[in-house]
């Protein structure tokens, strides 16, 4: 093990050689001397910290959603609109997704295909944090009457499942590489989304002009005699 490297430094380091390993090749073909090589790391030190290969890979994703999450979260500690708010969480959540594996885009689906039965129960825990965090964007949306919905934590759900239609795994090879487009469309998601949570203005009623009472008290002025009267 590198002597000038601590340990969150030396995982780190060796996740980083997984990703710049699989920019040019396929996850089957990556060996796990492959790693310390690239790493700079013997294999016995990739093993200290990574049981399997597979466990390698999992482990680069969970790196991504973690990264992901953690900039939500700051997002949805920033306050201001409860809206505005909404909108780039669900927005960023796909983007901050895209932009972490467009470098190694081309093996995605291998590498997912390769993770799949590990992948699958650390994906429903990934999803129940991030439901839990837009709940929180709507329950405080709510409370400002920003928001008007029934279920914060149920339609919070719906809205993450929405928009994992653009995840990453989600997408083919060719749709990856189409950064600009995915964002229209995932914007344009957040947009209609967004409408099915919002509050209605309050309409406004037109005031009517009120008539001027009398004052109490004051006689009202009498009316002129006409002449000849007695």
């Amino acid at each position: 093990m590198n002597g000038s490297r601590g340990n969150g430094e030396t995982r780190e380091a060796i996740l980083d050689a997984t990703d710049r390993l699989l920019t040019t090749r396929g996850f089957r073909s990556v060996t796990m001397d492959d790693i310390a090589g690239e790493a700079g790391v013997s294999r016995r030190t990739v093993y200290m910290y990574f049981p399997s290969k597979e466990e390698v890979g999992l482990s680069s994703i969970d790196r991504v959603v973690a990264q992901t999450y953690a900039w939500l979260a700051a997002l949805a500690r920033g306050g201001g609109d409860p809206a505005e708010v909404l909108r780039s969480v669900l927005i960023e959540r796909v983007l901050r997704r895209l932009d972490s594996v467009s470098a190694y885009r081309q093996s995605l689906d291998e590498l997912f295909e390769a993770v799949r039965p590990g992948y699958m129960a650390r994906r429903t825990a990934h999803m129940e944090r991030e439901v839990a965090l837009v709940a929180g964007v709507l329950a405080a949306g709510v409370a400002c009457g920003r928001f008007e919905v029934e279920d914060a934590a149920a339609t919070a759900s719906t809205l993450v499942k929405a928009t994992n239609a653009f995840l990453p795994y989600s997408l083919s090879v060719a749709e990856l590489g189409e950064r600009a487009k995915v964002e229209v469309e995932v914007r344009r998601m957040a947009a209609l989304l967004l409408k099915s949570v919002v509050a209605p203005e309050p309409r406004r009623v037109a005031k009517r002009p009120t008539r001027a009472k009398p004052t109490r008290g004051k006689p009202a002025p009498a009316r002129a005699r006409t002449r000849g009267a007695k």
